[in-house]
């Protein structure tokens, strides 16, 4: 078996994508795992088979830079058969290491040059050019690396030229399951709230439902999207009196856990607005975690989540601005009992029987025997 180590800037040592799914199937599989990530040292350790490093996180611009080199640095000392990357500033690191003879996995979680042209800090006059130096930039380096792991078949096309595997974000069904009978909100939403993925409009959801449903309550798991996105959503929650009907969890939750959040809401929501990003062809994860816990979903009736729906009716598509059909398909749902179950029962199903970690670990795994042929020595 291989030493691998994963490499970060920018997310937290216990991603989801990253140590839950991918570096713990790796050492499940018998591979020596290391992951290196900004964070607190307290964290530096092994679990889970895997073994934990941090960077200082970064405060500033600056520190991000700084840190490139303290990546590079921690990453040689590992001395890892193969190092695998997750954020496009990496690339130059990854570049590097590839010069030292390793073998090297550039892992491309969103389309990138896409995130550019939307990100809220990028001034408008800057962000095609950024877009366009991001996408030039990932297709020259990706040329000299070992291979390239996305979340969804159609970024192989940009990267053709080197061996390509789509792993999705699939939940690892051992840590969701549970039952909305019991559960103490009507409305459970995951995932960060800013005004493209609908967190504003989850308010609007929320107002129009209690015309029917007085005492409906919503969970939300998730940070806000900048400071901005906060003020205008605490805003609007005290300006419609809804404090009282919305608990806010904005600190992480260990993936472990998610699923028993997740269970306490009745109907899980994703309220995600027309955008660039949104029409792309990435799928919400919350989606199949909903599923995975037995709950129905509203959605708005994107083409991402339509092919989806087509295959299993686990609950109701709706026009994605317009909250007073989310709420009115809520309330049909909170209103019979029977169909929410059998909905919630359809989308179990189809996430049991094909989309689920234990589909996508089995394409890592084959993805790293394609790049590792000779597995021990694989330099």
């Amino acid at each position: 078996m291989a030493s691998l180590c994963h490499l970060t800037n920018v997310h937290h040592p216990l991603d989801q994508r990253i140590f839950y799914k991918e570096a713990l199937s790796l050492a499940a599989a018998g591979h020596q795992v290391t992951l290196i990530a900004p964070g607190d040292p307290a964290l530096c350790g092994e679990r889970f088979g895997v073994h934990l490093q941090t960077i200082p996180a970064p405060r500033s611009a600056v520190d991000r830079l700084l840190n490139l080199t303290r990546l590079l640095r921690a990453a040689l000392s590992v001395d890892a058969d193969c190092y695998h990357f997750h954020d496009p500033e990496l690339l130059p690191v990854g570049a590097l290491l590839r010069l030292f003879g390793r073998h090297v996995v550039y892992d491309v979680h969103e389309h990138f040059p896409q995130v550019a042209l939307v990100r809220p800090w990028v001034p408008d006059r800057l962000r095609r050019p950024l877009a366009w130096l991001v996408d030039a930039s990932e297709r020259a380096v990706a040329r000299w690396l070992s291979g390239v792991v996305g979340v969804v078949e159609a970024q192989g096309r940009r990267f053709r030229l080197r061996p390509f595997a789509a792993v999705k974000n699939y939940p690892r069904l051992e840590w969701f399951g549970g039952s909305a009978s019991t559960a103490e909100y009507e409305l459970v939403h995951i995932g960060s709230l800013s005004a493209e993925r609908g967190g504003l409009l989850l308010l609007d959801i929320l107002g129009e439902l209690r015309e029917t449903h007085p005492d409906a309550r919503l969970l939300s798991v998730g940070r806000f999207h900048g400071a901005r996105v906060e003020a205008q959503f605490r805003e609007t929650m005290a300006a419609y009196d809804l404090e009282n009907h919305i608990e806010l969890r904005t600190e992480p939750v260990p993936y472990e856990e998610l699923g028993s959040w997740i269970s306490r809401g009745r109907v899980g929501l994703i309220p995600g607005q027309v955008s660039a990003q949104n029409l792309a062809p990435f799928v919400p994860t919350k989606l199949f975690e909903y599923l995975a816990c037995h709950l129905p979903v509203v959605a708005s009736d994107l083409p991402s989540l339509r092919r989806f729906h087509a295959s299993a009716d686990w609950g109701f598509l709706v026009e994605p601005a317009d909250a007073r059909k989310h709420a009115r398909a809520v309330a049909h749902l909170l209103d019979d009992p029977a169909l929410a179950r059998a909905k919630a029962a359809h989308g179990r199903e189809m996430v049991e029987h094909c989309f689920n970690w234990a589909i996508e670990e089995q394409k890592l795994l084959a993805f790293y025997d394609q790049i590792l042929p000779q597995k021990g020595d694989c330099r």
